[in-house]
């Protein structure tokens, strides 16, 4: 029998996989906040933030995170916050990062050798690069594009990066209903990611642990677009 990878190497359609990193690939709630109220606190601010908060934040943009984490000043100050608080978790993550998701590397190991994977997240730059380095992640992935490297939406940043490697054929692996509907905009299958930040009902496409994902991936490339 043939196979579902060797009929799409036949008709040389490129198939890629792109995951989301919070909530997907890791989870670095703990150390987000740690460095957010460490950063607050050494500039004499009053802000605060706990576990429920920095889970709010997961899959915003910056000026969305801006608004909810310093609701009390205009943008331009919120953003000024953000970017201290930013600053201070790149430091922070590069020695004390988040934790990955079961099976995550056995399941990585099995996606690439079948298809090229990428990162794409709503961060600033720097932040996957933590998740690369300091657990070792970098020869998982092909390469990565978040909003600190282009200031584009997730779902142009999906299409910046399909049509800048060619690739005919997306999967969009992630947790919350911000980014099904990001690549519903970027016009890309989606698979929800149900253990992480993120709850969404009635999804098509789901898993609830790494381990299911490549058969999941394998029912997404049967149903015809």
């Amino acid at each position: 029998m043939i196979s579902l990878q060797s009929m799409c190497m036949k008709n040389e359609t490129k198939v890629a996989i792109f995951f989301d990193l919070d909530g997907t690939l890791w989870d670095a709630l703990i150390p987000l906040m740690d460095s957010w109220n460490e950063a607050m606190k050494i500039n004499n601010k009053k802000y605060r933030f706990d576990m429920n908060t920095m889970k709010s934040f997961m899959g915003l943009t910056p000026e969305e995170t801006a608004k909810i984490g310093f609701p009390d000043v205009d943008l331009k100050e919120g953003m000024r916050l953000f970017n201290i608080c930013l600053d201070a978790e790149i430091t922070y993550l590069a020695k004390h990062p988040g934790k990955i998701y079961p099976f995550e590397k056995e399941t990585l190991s099995i996606l690439m050798n079948k298809y090229p994977l990428y990162i794409i997240s709503n961060c600033g730059k720097g932040y996957i690069e933590d998740y690369l380095n300091a657990l070792d992640m970098n020869k998982y992935f092909k390469d990565h594009v978040c909003v600190g490297d282009t200031g584009l939406e997730k779902w142009q940043n999906i299409m910046f990066l399909q049509k800048r490697e060619g690739i005919d054929r997306v999967i969009y692996i992630g947790d919350t209903i911000k980014d099904k509907m990001e690549s519903e905009k970027a016009k890309v299958d989606f698979i929800h990611a149900s253990y992480g930040f993120g709850v969404i009902n009635n999804c098509e496409f789901s898993i609830d642990s790494l381990d299911q994902l490549d058969g999941c991936i394998t029912k997404v490339l049967e149903k015809v677009n």
